[in-house]
């Protein structure tokens, strides 16, 4: 068929067919995404294939949205659970190398056909090419062709199925790490607090330096006697038995009640004059300032209570530097707050809109570092490639947000399209360049090779199990990502993704990335060094 030799048809045409077989249910499984490659092996088997450039491009389009998903976490994540992780993944190297070693002994296969089964059992290019520069271009591609198929499917394979085979309730998963990260980062707020303290009285509010004992707001106050409450600035002057609305942390809320006196019932009530507002900032050149820049209490008679920031409240504190999409939680007279509002923009259609620039410098940023060529002691001459360097320029980008007039972060719709658009090129071109010498290469090596295959890329899997969520005790939903990490499989992290919408398993994917690809080159090496 002429048209099939139309690469952009061909393409088209495969990812379509991926998409509908992997929406296909068999007992309530479906392969999703991953479904792709299985339509890119038959096209590529008829002599079909996709240029390297679609692979290349798709799977940096993949990585990078992943980088700057992950980026703004990435740090926090790796303190708190970086060596954890760092352990599993390289726990799961270690069983590769043994399974693979143990797999030449019993078949018979020698130090080529090792490093290939080794590099695409566990989906690791980067090795592949380590053990070329040791052995040459023999055996190690051959292997690593027949191997790298089920590496990339069956990783995602076992991950789909893995919640059913451990009993994982992933509703309740997302509940406790949700938990988990409100103890890490409390939400923000408020108790209404009776001013008890003499050494208060009659001190103005920028006198008693609050903000030394706790980040909170003071928003509002009500007089002993009114009924009618009043914006509090720094110059407010605190009197006996006023009542205060402190917004801020439950913890730092009990340190102002000890300074200031006891928490009373009761609400502070908005009347004719104050009301509350969420305004969201949704034009591009307030991104980056900081909030004590607008100085909104001293020029509008407008106090900002907290910020909202990607379902996360913050402290409204004045070094805080706002983000597009924040939502500015405000109280003041309804025509200061409508002014800031078409001074912020308040504009949700605007913060989805997505700018290319960003985007392409990025992506060829990743690109460049990807070329550049490390040596390192063991390892030899490391190049991040494409995979790594995109990685690593979308993680240092996605935790920097900005710099000068461009804007990193790419709202959560455009980053999902760029990611499910990559690895779906990726996959489609992949499969049909593996799809050309699947057939060939299993009837040259046998079944033996591709059983061995199987064995290096689940066990490692099943050992990633039994360290990383029984012996490093690491949350299941993070588990997922450090597994598909380990095994640098785009794939499966898609598979992850499809289970659950959270960030957790991006972010672990990114924070063992390079762990797990100095890791598995280091493996190959030391294979070599068994032979």
């Amino acid at each position: 068929m002429i048209l099939l030799d139309n690469s952009i048809f061909l393409l088209l045409l495969i990812i379509i067919l991926g998409e509908l077989l992997g929406k296909v249910r068999v007992w309530g499984i479906s392969l999703g995404p991953s479904a792709i490659i299985f339509v890119a092996l038959g096209f590529g088997h008829f002599g079909h294939t996709l240029p390297q450039g679609i692979q290349t491009i798709g799977l940096a389009m993949f990585i990078y949205a992943v980088g700057l998903q992950a980026g703004p976490g990435f740090l926090s994540s790796f303190r708190s659970h970086g060596l954890a992780m760092a352990a599993t993944v390289l726990g799961m190297a270690v069983v590769g190398t043994l399974v693979t070693w143990l797999c030449c002994i019993v078949f018979g296969f020698d130090a080529g056909t090792g490093a290939g089964l080794l590099a695409g059992a566990m989906t690791s290019t980067p090795s592949l090419a380590a053990a070329v520069e040791v052995i040459g271009i023999d055996k190690a591609p051959a292997a690593y062709g027949l191997t790298y198929g089920f590496g990339v499917v069956g990783v995602a394979v076992a991950i789909r199925l893995l919640p059913r085979l451990l009993q994982r309730d992933l509703a309740g998963e997302e509940a406790a790490l949700g938990q988990e990260l409100a103890e890490v980062n409390p939400p923000i707020t408020f108790h209404h607090i009776e001013v008890n303290n003499p050494n208060l009285f009659g001190k103005k509010v920028n006198e008693i330096f609050l903000k030394n004992i706790a980040q909170v707001t003071i928003t509002r106050m009500l007089r002993r006697g009114s009924s009618e409450p009043i914006l509090v600035g720094g110059e407010t002057v605190l009197q006996e038995g006023d009542r205060l609305r402190v917004v801020g942390r439950t913890a730092d809320l009990e340190k102002v009640e000890l300074f200031v006196g006891k928490k009373v019932d009761g609400e502070i009530a908005f009347d004719r004059v104050l009301v509350k507002k969420s305004i969201v900032v949704s034009k591009r050149k307030f991104a980056g300032l900081a909030l004590g820049y607008f100085n909104f209490r001293e020029t509008f008679n407008v106090q900002v209570a907290r910020i909202t920031r990607s379902g996360i409240d913050l402290p409204a504190e004045a070094h805080t530097r706002l983000h597009l999409g924040d939502v500015l939680h405000a109280v003041g007279d309804e025509r200061s707050l409508r002014n800031i509002s078409r001074m912020l923009g308040n504009d949700l259609k605007a913060v989805g809109e997505i700018s290319l620039l960003p985007i392409l410098v990025g992506l060829l940023a990743g690109f460049l570092l990807g070329q550049i060529t490390i040596p390192l002691p063991l390892v030899g001459h490391f190049t991040l490639g494409t995979t790594g360097g995109t990685l690593i320029v979308g993680l240092l980008l996605g935790a920097r947000y900005q710099t000068g007039p461009l804007i990193w972060d790419i709202p959560d719709a455009g980053n999902r399209l760029i990611r499910d658009l990559g690895l779906a090129l990726f996959l489609a071109a992949v499969g049909t360049s593996a799809g050309v010498s699947f057939l060939t290469t299993l009837q040259d090596h046998g079944l033996p090779l591709l059983f061995s295959g199987i064995l290096v890329t689940l066990l490692p899997v099943v050992a990633g199990v039994l360290i990383g969520l029984y012996l490093m005790r690491i949350r299941f939903l993070r588990l997922l990502g450090v597994l598909v990490g380990g095994m640098t499989s785009a794939s499966g992290l898609t598979s992850a993704q499809t289970l659950s919408s959270t960030a957790y398993a991006p972010a672990a994917y990114a924070t063992v990335y390079p762990v797990a690809l100095l890791g598995k080159i280091l493996a190959v090496k030391v294979l070599l060094m068994f032979f």
